[in-house]
């Protein structure tokens, strides 16, 4: 999921719920563990949320070779 996320800066849950096979309320926990892990920022933008990998997820990405092109 945090490789989608790279991938696709600003990704809506529903989105991210297509391209992972999820179900919406599924990839919404799964996002939520990434937040609270300080992985990735979430930003509610009126019915929809996007996500953005922050710094720490960036940094993990690249310390695993997992860098999104």
């Amino acid at each position: 999921m945090l490789e989608v996320i790279a991938a696709e800066p600003g990704i809506t849950t529903g989105l991210l719920a297509t391209r992972l096979g999820l179900s919406a309320p599924s990839t919404s926990e799964h996002a939520t563990v990434l937040r609270q892990a300080g992985l990735v920022d979430s930003r509610r933008y009126r019915n929809t949320v996007r996500h953005t990998v922050t710094a720490l997820g960036r940094a993990m990405l690249d310390h695993a070779g997992l860098t999104a092109p």
